[in-house]
């Protein structure tokens, strides 16, 4: 689930469920993220996980790549503790944005995102616009009553090379029910997310709204069966071109 791709169609990344008998607990289960590459065949290749400097024991996953295909902006989660993120790596205290960039043929070892993204919630499911200068992404909250609340935000890129202090959504895109997997689509006007907050078909599905020219966004629209069922579905991509989506569903 969670997939991106780059600007020119042909790779591929996304997030896994994996077994990993390192992890503590009874299921020995976390997320690492996979690269698969399009063939000259239009076959896409055999996924293989991203380097030991991105991926950890830890759950690693829903990426976002920057138009220039060489900088990643990812969720990394803490251990049990909740304070231990990987290897050279801090957290705020729950999942965190990390930014890395590839220089020559290598990753390098990711840092959380500079700027004011991060808080003591949980961030992740980024979304950089087609200049790379806006962020999309979301935010979990715990409430006092342990209900879990998650919406969208937006951050933009300052010039001091750090994210700006977050904007939520209006109200009619958020709901009080969980908003998650955003997508700002490369003509920067269009944003597609999963919600259970909507009117739908049963458990999460995607929706669509719109920015006007005043940057007012419009009622979110269901994108309707066959997309959605009963069933859950989410982490919408389309690809640059606007012919060809992907998303996951549990259907």
């Amino acid at each position: 689930y969670f997939p991106t791709i780059t600007v020119d169609g042909r790779t591929i990344l996304f997030t896994r469920r994996i077994e990993d008998g390192r992890v503590p607990g009874n299921f020995h289960e976390q997320e690492d993220f996979f690269v698969s590459n399009l063939g000259d065949n239009n076959i896409w290749g055999k996924a293989v996980p991203m380097p030991s400097n991105v991926n950890t024991v830890n759950n690693e996953g829903a990426p976002t790549i920057a138009p220039d295909g060489r900088t990643l902006v990812f969720v990394g989660c803490p251990d049990a503790t909740g304070e231990f993120y990987g290897e050279n790596r801090d957290g705020g205290g729950s999942c965190d944005l990390f930014i890395t960039k590839k220089l020559g043929s290598r990753w390098s070892n990711p840092v959380n995102l500079p700027g004011k993204v991060n808080s003591f919630h949980w961030e992740t499911q980024p979304s950089l616009s087609s200049d790379g200068k806006t962020m999309y992404f979301i935010r979990g909250i715990r409430g006092r009553d342990m209900t879990n609340n998650s919406d969208i935000y937006v951050t933009r890129l300052q010039e001091n090379g750090e994210w700006g202090t977050p904007e939520r959504l209006p109200d009619h895109i958020n709901t009080p029910e969980q908003e998650e997997s955003v997508l700002i689509h490369p003509d920067g006007r269009t944003l597609y997310f999963a919600s259970r907050g909507h009117v739908g078909m049963g458990g999460s599905d995607l929706y669509m709204t719109r920015m006007d020219e005043d940057g007012n966004w419009s009622q979110p629209k269901n994108l309707g069966y066959p997309i959605n069922t009963q069933y859950d579905e989410n982490s919408l991509m389309v690809s640059p071109d606007g012919e060809i989506a992907f998303f996951a569903s549990d259907r």
